[in-house]
Protein backbone atom coordinates (compact mmCIF):
# COMPACT_ATOMS: atom_id res chain seq x y z
CA UNK A 1 0.00 0.00 0.00
CA UNK A 2 1.67 3.53 -0.99
CA UNK A 3 2.09 5.88 1.62
CA UNK A 4 1.38 9.60 1.81
CA UNK A 5 4.23 12.27 1.42
CA UNK A 6 3.37 13.26 5.12
CA UNK A 7 3.81 9.81 6.52
CA UNK A 8 7.13 9.55 4.50
CA UNK A 9 8.11 13.10 6.02
CA UNK A 10 7.15 12.30 9.45
CA UNK A 11 9.00 9.11 9.30
CA UNK A 12 12.07 10.43 7.78
CA UNK A 13 11.63 13.44 10.56
CA UNK A 14 11.09 10.65 13.25
CA UNK A 15 14.51 8.92 12.48
CA UNK A 16 16.39 12.53 12.69
CA UNK A 17 14.55 13.44 15.81
CA UNK A 18 15.33 9.62 17.72
CA UNK A 19 18.79 9.88 16.54
CA UNK A 20 19.70 13.38 17.47
CA UNK A 21 17.63 13.20 21.16
CA UNK A 22 19.88 9.45 21.85
CA UNK A 23 22.89 11.87 21.01
CA UNK A 24 22.09 14.91 22.90
CA UNK A 25 21.82 17.13 19.85
CA UNK A 26 18.31 18.17 19.53
CA UNK A 27 18.84 21.77 19.85
CA UNK A 28 21.86 21.91 17.05
CA UNK A 29 19.95 19.67 15.05
CA UNK A 30 16.76 22.16 15.10
CA UNK A 31 19.40 24.86 14.47
CA UNK A 32 20.53 23.22 11.87
CA UNK A 33 17.28 22.18 10.25
CA UNK A 34 15.92 25.31 10.49
CA UNK A 35 19.21 27.45 8.63
CA UNK A 36 18.74 24.58 5.58
CA UNK A 37 14.88 25.52 5.76
CA UNK A 38 15.28 29.21 5.54
CA UNK A 39 17.80 28.87 2.62
CA UNK A 40 15.31 26.51 0.55
CA UNK A 41 12.46 29.53 1.30
CA UNK A 42 14.98 32.01 0.46
CA UNK A 43 15.98 30.12 -2.87
CA UNK A 44 12.56 28.38 -4.34
CA UNK A 45 14.19 26.64 -6.88
CA UNK A 46 17.24 24.75 -5.25
CA UNK A 47 15.37 21.91 -4.98
CA UNK A 48 14.37 21.99 -8.75
CA UNK A 49 18.04 22.31 -9.64
CA UNK A 50 19.09 19.92 -6.92
CA UNK A 51 16.39 17.21 -8.24
CA UNK A 52 17.20 17.98 -12.03
CA UNK A 53 17.52 14.63 -13.87
CA UNK A 54 20.11 16.60 -16.19
CA UNK A 55 22.21 17.44 -13.47
CA UNK A 56 25.17 15.38 -12.68
CA UNK A 57 25.33 12.75 -9.74
CA UNK A 58 28.98 15.54 -8.73
CA UNK A 59 27.33 18.56 -9.66
CA UNK A 60 23.92 17.47 -7.45
CA UNK A 61 26.44 16.12 -4.74
CA UNK A 62 28.41 19.36 -4.44
CA UNK A 63 25.23 21.63 -3.68
CA UNK A 64 24.20 19.25 -1.14
CA UNK A 65 27.86 19.63 0.48
CA UNK A 66 27.65 23.41 0.36
CA UNK A 67 23.90 23.43 1.48
CA UNK A 68 24.81 21.31 4.82
CA UNK A 69 28.34 22.57 4.96
CA UNK A 70 28.93 23.19 9.10
CA UNK A 71 26.00 20.57 10.03
CA UNK A 72 25.86 18.31 12.12
CA UNK A 73 26.51 14.89 10.50
CA UNK A 74 23.47 13.91 11.17
CA UNK A 75 21.70 16.12 8.84
CA UNK A 76 24.21 15.77 6.47
CA UNK A 77 23.37 11.97 6.20
CA UNK A 78 19.87 12.83 5.52
CA UNK A 79 20.17 14.94 3.00
CA UNK A 80 22.29 12.60 1.17
CA UNK A 81 19.71 9.65 1.84
CA UNK A 82 17.05 11.99 0.41
CA UNK A 83 18.82 12.54 -2.06
CA UNK A 84 19.68 9.04 -3.02
CA UNK A 85 16.09 7.80 -2.41
CA UNK A 86 14.56 10.64 -4.88
CA UNK A 87 13.16 12.66 -1.70
CA UNK A 88 14.74 15.94 -1.80
CA UNK A 89 11.16 17.67 -3.02
CA UNK A 90 10.31 16.19 0.80
CA UNK A 91 13.08 17.96 2.74
CA UNK A 92 11.16 21.26 3.67
CA UNK A 93 7.87 18.55 5.08
CA UNK A 94 10.73 16.82 6.64
CA UNK A 95 11.47 19.62 8.46
CA UNK A 96 8.43 20.54 9.30
CA UNK A 97 7.89 17.67 11.00
CA UNK A 98 11.37 17.59 12.76
CA UNK A 99 9.78 21.11 14.83
CA UNK A 100 6.63 19.49 15.02
CA UNK A 101 8.28 16.37 17.69
CA UNK A 102 10.58 18.93 19.11
CA UNK A 103 7.92 21.37 19.97
CA UNK A 104 5.65 18.43 21.84
CA UNK A 105 9.30 17.26 23.40
CA UNK A 106 9.99 20.56 24.82
CA UNK A 107 6.15 21.40 25.36
CA UNK A 108 6.20 24.14 23.41
CA UNK A 109 3.03 25.23 21.32
CA UNK A 110 2.05 27.54 18.80
CA UNK A 111 -1.01 29.68 19.36
CA UNK A 112 -2.65 31.68 16.94
CA UNK A 113 -4.73 34.47 18.94
CA UNK A 114 -7.25 36.07 16.38
CA UNK A 115 -8.47 39.10 17.88
CA UNK A 116 -11.02 42.39 16.25
CA UNK A 117 -8.21 44.67 16.28
CA UNK A 118 -4.35 44.22 16.58
CA UNK A 119 -2.82 43.30 20.15
CA UNK A 120 0.43 44.94 22.15
CA UNK A 121 3.16 42.39 23.10
CA UNK A 122 1.82 42.90 26.54
CA UNK A 123 -1.28 41.84 26.10
CA UNK A 124 -0.09 38.83 24.18
CA UNK A 125 2.37 37.82 26.42
CA UNK A 126 -0.84 37.87 29.12
CA UNK A 127 -2.63 35.52 26.71
CA UNK A 128 0.05 32.98 26.12
CA UNK A 129 0.13 32.45 29.94
CA UNK A 130 -3.24 32.14 30.07
CA UNK A 131 -3.25 29.45 27.60
CA UNK A 132 -0.16 27.88 28.90
CA UNK A 133 -1.73 27.96 32.46
CA UNK A 134 -4.76 26.06 31.00
CA UNK A 135 -3.24 23.31 28.91
CA UNK A 136 -0.20 22.97 30.73
CA UNK A 137 2.52 23.77 27.78
CA UNK A 138 6.19 25.03 28.75
CA UNK A 139 6.35 27.82 26.41
CA UNK A 140 3.52 29.48 24.14
CA UNK A 141 4.75 30.57 20.92
CA UNK A 142 1.73 33.23 20.08
CA UNK A 143 0.83 34.85 17.04
CA UNK A 144 -2.01 37.55 16.68
CA UNK A 145 -4.13 37.37 13.55
CA UNK A 146 -7.02 40.37 13.06
CA UNK A 147 -10.21 39.42 12.15
CA UNK A 148 -12.98 42.26 13.07
CA UNK A 149 -15.63 39.67 12.23
CA UNK A 150 -15.44 38.28 15.35
CA UNK A 151 -16.39 41.89 16.83
CA UNK A 152 -14.47 41.29 19.73
CA UNK A 153 -12.79 38.94 22.10
CA UNK A 154 -10.50 36.30 21.73
CA UNK A 155 -10.07 33.20 20.09
CA UNK A 156 -6.90 31.22 21.05
CA UNK A 157 -6.24 27.75 18.60
CA UNK A 158 -3.26 25.67 18.68
CA UNK A 159 -3.27 22.53 16.38
CA UNK A 160 -5.41 20.62 19.55
CA UNK A 161 -7.25 22.77 21.23
CA UNK A 162 -9.56 25.77 20.79
CA UNK A 163 -10.50 28.37 23.29
CA UNK A 164 -13.36 30.48 21.53
CA UNK A 165 -14.36 34.27 23.50
CA UNK A 166 -15.59 35.80 20.52
CA UNK A 167 -18.35 37.91 20.87
CA UNK A 168 -19.53 36.81 17.54
CA UNK A 169 -19.28 33.37 19.14
CA UNK A 170 -21.12 34.89 22.28
CA UNK A 171 -24.00 36.50 20.40
CA UNK A 172 -24.46 33.66 18.03
CA UNK A 173 -24.91 31.18 21.20
CA UNK A 174 -27.65 34.01 22.77
CA UNK A 175 -29.26 33.56 19.50
CA UNK A 176 -29.65 30.53 19.42
CA UNK A 177 -31.35 30.20 22.94
CA UNK A 178 -33.38 32.98 22.35
CA UNK A 179 -35.02 31.32 19.13
CA UNK A 180 -35.59 27.57 20.85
Amino acid sequence: MAKNIKDIADQYAKAIFELASERDQLDDVLHDLETIQKLITENPSFVTVVTASDLAITDRDQLLQTLTKGAAESIQNLIQLLARNDRLDILSMVIDQFVSHYNEAKGIVDVKATTAVALDDQRLDKLANVFAAKTGAKQVNIENVVDNSILGGVILQSQSILIDGSLQTKIAKMKAQLLG
